[in-house]
């Protein structure tokens, strides 16, 4: 767990400090894994004896065209990641309002904090959404980025926790 916790720190170490590189490389691995499965729905369609053979078939076309324009055109994938975290901001911090408005156990720190991570959730997603397209060059590798400092600081503490005195 030690190991798997260094490494997550140093690459979202990286991705903090190279946020473009890191966008990018998360586009070309969904554009590949888009290409296979497409490859994979070809496969299928040229099975003998199977039912759906022409879905799977416009289905792999579709993957195919799909992954395709992800790598010739990596900025289309990288716009579109960058509205959907925007909006997905906006929607948790409209939720967790919500929720501090309507739940009458919510009470003190607990409210506050609801309110405050969601008005930080509306801000934050209000600013990619605005910032847009020049956002999409460093929103989707800093957030992974901090993601991933974050898993690999809490990957070594509960490796620390989890050690016995003599284990190293």
């Amino acid at each position: 767990m030690k190991t798997a916790g260094i490494i997550f720190l140093v690459l979202g170490a990286l991705a903090i400090l190279f946020p473009h590189i890191a966008g990018l490389s998360y586009n070309y691995i969904l554009a590949y894994l888009i290409l296979f499965a497409g490859a994979v729905h070809l496969w299928w369609a040229w099975r003998p004896s199977l039912d759906g053979r022409t879905h799977h078939l416009l289905l792999g076309l579709l993957f195919l065209a799909a992954g395709l324009g992800l790598v010739i055109f990596p900025w289309i994938g990288l716009i579109s990641f960058t509205i959907i975290l925007g909006a997905s901001f906006l929607i948790q911090g409209g939720v967790q309002l919500a929720m501090a408005a309507n739940s009458p156990r919510l009470v003190g720190n607990s409210k506050t904090m609801l309110v405050l991570s969601g008005l930080a959730g509306i801000l934050a997603g209000a600013l990619i959404l605005l910032e847009l397209p020049s956002s999409a060059s460093w929103a989707i590798g800093t957030l992974a980025g901090l993601n991933m400092l974050f898993f690999g600081v809490a990957l070594l503490v509960v490796d620390k926790a989890l050690s016995g005195p003599f284990d190293d």
